[in-house]
Parts: C-alpha cells; structure tokens; sequence
C-alpha cells in the first residue's frame, strides 16, 4: 500500500481521536504528579491504549508508574514512542509533559491505524516513563531491558523553539554531607570540626574554578543544612549540587575536577565526607536520519523549520535521561515551540500555557509528524537501514566508562 495512503489513515486516526487526547491532557494537567507518583497518569493512559486494543504491560520494569503498551505484530521493526507525565512539585506541569503525553498518545494510536491499514509487519509501542524531573526513570527502564527490542525511540518535548536536531547537557546531582565534630564555639571551638567551614570552602572553591571551566559548564549548589546555633560548631552540614556539561567526555573532566574540590573542603577541615550521586543524564545524540524525515513531516503539515545546521547551532541548557535513550537506540528528542508569555519552561506562566488549545493543537501536530516518521521506519527498508547505520557508525564508548554512570 502506498505509504501516502497510510500516513492520511494515521493523520485521520489523530484527528478522530481529539478530543479524547484533548480531554487526557486537561486530566494530566490538572492532576500534577511528582516523580514516582504518577498513579492517576499511570491508569488514564494505560486505560486509553488498552481501549484501543495495544497489549498492556502495565506497573513495568519493577517501577510502579512505568506502562509498556504493544500494538502489532510479526518480524518487522519495532518503533518506540516515550511518554512522559510527571510534574514539578509545587508549580505542576510547568514543563509540558501533559502535551509530552499526549503527543505519545496521539503518534501510537495513528501509527496503530496505518498497521491496521497495511497489514505491516511490524510494532508500535508506547514506553510509559515516569519521573523524568530528577528520577532517571528512564535509566532505570534501560538498565531493566525496557529497550532491549527497539528499533528506534521517538518523542518530543515542549519548549520555547522548533529544533528537531535538539541537545542537552549530560551531568547529574548529588548529596553532600560533611560530618564534623561539635563543641562550644565560645569557650572551646578548638574542640570542633566545622561543617559549616566546608560547605564554606566548597562554595568558594566552585565560585573559583568557574574561572577556568567551559562557558558551556554549569555547577550550582545550595545549601539545606549547616547547623541551629551560633554558639554551637556545627557538626553537620548538608548540600545539595548539581554537575553538567555540554558532552559525556565533557563531564567525565568536570566532575573529576568538582570531585576534587569537595576532596579538599573535606581534607582542609579534617571533617568525613560522604556523597549520594544520582545516576547522569547523559546529553541527547540526535539521529539526524530520523530528524530530517521528521521536519519533512513537520514541514508537510505546515510548520516551518529553520535549516538543519541552524538548528544545531542553537545550544540548549536542560538535561534529560532521554539522553541515555539516545545512547542505546536510534532517537530523536525534537523540542516544539509552545506560546509562553512571561515565562519559559519549569515556571508558572509555561504551566499555564501547556493547558491552552494553542499548544494542544501544536501538540497534535507533533503527534501526526512523529507517526509519520515511525511509519517510514517500517515501510523503507533502505530508510531504516540509513538509521541504523548513522548508529551504529556513531563512537558511544565513552558510555561504558564507569565514571560517567
């Protein structure tokens, strides 16, 4: 069958289906879950798919929020589509992921229609991944298998810009507790091991080393716990830092070098350190094979996209453990412009912008473009073969160092 024929059947399945995706979104935003939370999420989504017949794995890969949804069959290639649908504490779905979601939604169910269609021989499946804002869900999920028999992953991501040859830093965060020793700060201070005086020495030694680091290097701390009383040593201090950079080699070189700085603080005031490290987030490698056929679809619907290297000249300063994703199969993160007067992403104005019909019909867009790329992946045997080889030609090494984990 012409594959014209099933891209309108899928674009067709999507605009049927808006209204329900419209309704699933309002849900999602209205009901802002935190990382791991995502009950209510977990059962509207994986309810909607089994309603329109995907074989439902839901509570996967040992978390209780992640859902695998399989619609299809056969020996054919298999295209992944993320979604994601956890919210920011406090200031819910201010980035976007209710439309994240939804154009997940909206992508499977077309793609389902043209399978149906064409009788292809292959599957759609859409990965549910919770907590995304800090919980490396989706590391999780891979070290899990989650990925072990994709062919490709897909999803895209709410932003202030079209740019489907997105990037993102690749760092993580970390606890720091230095312990001390406490002791009367009037009468015998000698007595004490300041806490206080290392967090101290760790911020002035950050505040230093930006000097030397990469305008692309970010390094940003705050301090949760330093003691109660002025007359009392504080034995205990507590922090919270983030490390990132613009690559995974990058980063290997930056944290090395942040680690020595905590060394130090800990070593000039004789106090123990101890660090909790979240797993990195590691930067987005985009499959330019997958995004030009993507902005082709984008541009078929009527979005315009600036040139492939314009794109890739615009640097981005977020991270997300969709990056890891692009390490074990062949991906694409596109970010879409959504109208955010006052704001942008991770901030009260963008939450209230990813509730308006603006940004769901910019949402369903989305949703027909990356169908549209995911059939072309399961119908173009030299198209597929075109990916797979920008792939595996691609030198991902340096994810296999320990270091970087």
């Amino acid at each position: 069958m012409d594959n014209a024929i099933l891209r309108e059947a899928s674009d067709d399945a999507i605009d049927s289906a808006d209204a329900a995706l419209r309704e699933i979104s309002l849900d999602l935003h209205s009901h802002p879950e935190v990382l791991f939370q995502e009950h209510h999420a977990h059962q509207i989504l994986t309810d909607f798919l089994e309603g329109r017949g995907f074989d439902v794995q839901r509570h996967a890969f040992g978390l209780e929020t992640a859902f695998k949804a399989t619609y299809g069959s056969g020996s054919g290639r298999t295209v992944v589509v993320n979604l994601e649908y956890d919210a920011l504490e406090g200031i819910g779905h201010a980035c976007g992921h209710n439309l994240i979601a939804t154009a997940g939604l909206a992508a499977v169910i077309g793609m389902a229609k043209a399978i149906d269609q064409g009788r292809l021989s292959g599957r759609v499946v859409a990965m549910g991944t919770p907590a995304e804002e800090g919980g490396g869900g989706k590391i999780k999920m891979i070290r899990a298998g989650a990925y072990d028999d994709a062919f490709c992953c897909l999803m895209v991501h709410p932003m202030s810009k079209n740019n489907a040859y997105s990037t993102s830093m690749c760092g993580s965060e970390l606890t720091i507790e230095y312990i001390g020793k406490p002791a009367h700060a009037m009468v015998a201070p000698w007595d004490g091991i300041n806490a206080l005086d290392a967090v101290t020495l760790l911020h002035t030694s950050i505040g230093l080393l930006r000097q030397q680091i990469l305008p692309t290097d970010r390094i940003r701390g705050v301090v949760l716990e330093a003691g109660q009383r002025s007359g009392v040593i504080p034995s205990y201090a507590k922090a919270r830092y983030c490390v990132r950079s613009a690559s995974l080699e990058r980063y290997k070189v930056l944290k090395q070098r942040f680690i020595n700085c905590l060394d130090a603080a800990a070593l000039a005031t004789g106090c123990e350190l101890r660090t909790t490290w979240l797993p990195a987030y590691w930067d987005i490698r985009t499959n330019e094979a997958l995004a030009g056929q993507y902005v082709a679809h984008m541009e078929r619907l009527g979005v315009p996209f600036p040139s492939p290297a314009e794109q890739k000249a615009r640097g981005d300063c977020y991270s997300t453990d969709m990056g890891n994703v692009t390490y074990v199969v062949p991906s694409i993160h596109p970010t879409f412009a959504v109208d955010s007067p006052g704001g942008a992403i991770h901030t009260a104005n963008f939450a209230a912008a990813a509730a308006t019909e603006d940004s769901h019909r910019r949402t369903v867009s989305q949703g027909k473009a990356m169908a549209a790329t995911g059939l072309e992946v399961l119908l173009d045997d030299a198209f597929a073969a075109k990916v797979k080889k920008e792939f595996d030609d691609t030198d991902l090494s340096m994810a296999k160092d320990p270091s970087v984990a």
